[in-house]
């Protein structure tokens, strides 16, 4: 069989029942965590921008809820809509060796599409646990090569995430399934050409892989046929995306049902680039330390190339980011902002903050290497290592190898209720806030129709 055939024999068996409890538990962690995130989305400006766009195409409208709003939308374009929003603050989860951010996509993709079919609460956990299996391992496969072609991995690696979770949804049969895996991959796109203006095209990218998803699995469901070859064929992904010596196509299929990738996703603390997280915690322990901002006189970071190519180069671009978004994806700016205030915050990005004198001055002292061979776990973790050179001409070093979030040195389940609290406030009711919370924790006994009106409630 094809690695497209293996995975649609899982994607089809896999139930609620079928998969372990713990799983199922971790999954409604990250429910939560993304429909937090999702609703602080929907205040930006790109997911404002995205929500009225779609909402004004014709024959867009059907019943499915765009959060945070009164809109209504067709599953495919509520899952648009939502998606977008979910990944507008890069504050949602991401699996680290894959380098993608699943739950972006998936979890709107799930909702929407049980919401428009009733649905159970336990079909729709099931999907998203599924859907994150395949896209974890699509990514892992890459061995970051998709980064390397300059493609974003959450746009590649999870649009097969997407098609997974809906064809589990929609009961394709393997056949179609495998099939619909096929015609996912004639659709994987996502460049990260947007890091040239920080443009809203990234976010985009995880709205436009659920919306791909659902229309994958519908057209196979009606009988639309893909190549079976999509992972392993000349032409496949591995050729086109990424870069076929260093890829392995066979990991797609790794482990199936022994190995469960749901648990190896981390939750962010920091609403920046994940890869800026622990090099943000190495200059905040040097407060620990009783080092002060003003103490510095040079920062010098190791990164892995791959994490530089985004939040470091071109470095004279990361000094002083002129937006907001940019400064999501700037070391400097995060490492000065985050020593200086001891943390990041949402308030971190707001265009007020981005002028602020200590911050720039010390932002201007960050510098960067590449990383040595082995000399840093990347991309196991998104590891930080720091020198820091002060003005008396002492050097401290810090280093910080499993980032705060990893599963390996995860956030407790209180610290992601209240990341949820945080980043709903002034946006959800108050009631409409605990109950979310509430919801979720239960979920697998209420309906995807509750869910989806609470997080409708909003202040405004």
């Amino acid at each position: 069989m094809t690695y497209s055939e293996q995975l649609s024999q899982f994607i089809t068996s896999k139930s609620f029942d079928t998969i372990p409890p713990h799983v199922i538990e971790r999954a409604k962690l990250h429910l939560l965590d993304t429909l937090g995130v999702a609703l602080a989305g929907t205040v930006q400006a790109n997911g404002i921008n995205g929500r009225n766009g779609l909402n004004a195409m014709p024959n867009t409208q059907g019943k499915c809820h765009v959060w945070g709003s009164e809109f209504k939308l067709s599953p495919a374009y509520a899952a648009l809509a939502n998606g977008i929003a979910s990944h507008v603050l890069d504050f949602d989860d991401t699996h680290t060796d894959s380098i993608a951010h699943g739950s972006a996509v998936l979890v709107p993709l799930v909702i929407a599409l049980a919401e428009d079919l009733n649905l159970s609460s336990k079909d729709m956990l099931a999907a998203y646990v599924i859907g994150w299996e395949v896209a974890a391992r699509v990514g892992l496969a890459s061995k970051g090569s998709f980064h390397k072609r300059g493609f974003h991995s959450t746009a590649i690696a999870g649009i097969f995430g997407a098609v997974s979770s809906a064809a589990r949804l929609l009961k394709l049969s393997p056949e179609a399934c495998a099939h619909a895996i096929g015609l996912a991959g004639s659709q994987a796109s996502g460049v990260a050409e947007y890091l040239t203006n920080s443009s809203s095209a990234k976010c985009f990218h995880a709205g436009w892989a659920a919306h791909s998803g659902i229309l994958s699995a519908y057209l196979a469901d009606a009988g639309m046929t893909g190549p079976l070859t999509i992972f392993e064929g000349r032409f496949g992904l591995y050729v086109t995306h990424g870069i076929q010596n260093e890829a392995d196509p066979a990991e797609v299929c790794s482990e199936l049902d022994d190995r469960w990738e749901m648990l190896r996703v981390s939750i962010k603390p920091y609403p920046c680039c994940h890869f800026a997280h622990a090099t943000v915690d190495c200059a905040r322990m040097l407060l620990k330390d009783g080092i002060r901002p003003e103490d510095v006189e040079r920062i010098h970071c190791v990164v892995d190339p791959i994490a530089s190519a985004l939040i470091c180069e071109p470095l004279d671009t990361k000094f002083e980011p002129k937006t907001p978004y940019a400064a999501k994806f700037s070391l400097p700016y995060l490492v000065a902002s985050g020593m200086i205030d001891d943390g990041l915050s949402l308030k971190s990005f707001r265009p007020e903050q981005l002028t602020r004198a200590d911050v720039l001055e010390l932002s201007k002292k960050v510098s960067y290497r590449y990383c040595e061979k082995g000399e840093i776990p990347f991309p196991t973790y998104f590891p930080g290592f720091i020198t820091v050179t002060l003005k008396d001409g002492r050097e401290v070093t810090k280093r910080l190898n499993v980032n705060y979030g990893n599963p390996e040195n995860p956030m407790r389940s209180c610290d992601v209720e209240q990341k949820f609290r945080d980043n709903v406030s002034g946006i959800l009711t108050p009631q409409a806030t605990e109950k979310v919370i509430e919801l979720v924790a239960n979920i697998e006994n209420h309906s995807v129709a509750e869910l989806a009106q609470w997080l409708t409630k909003t202040v405004i």
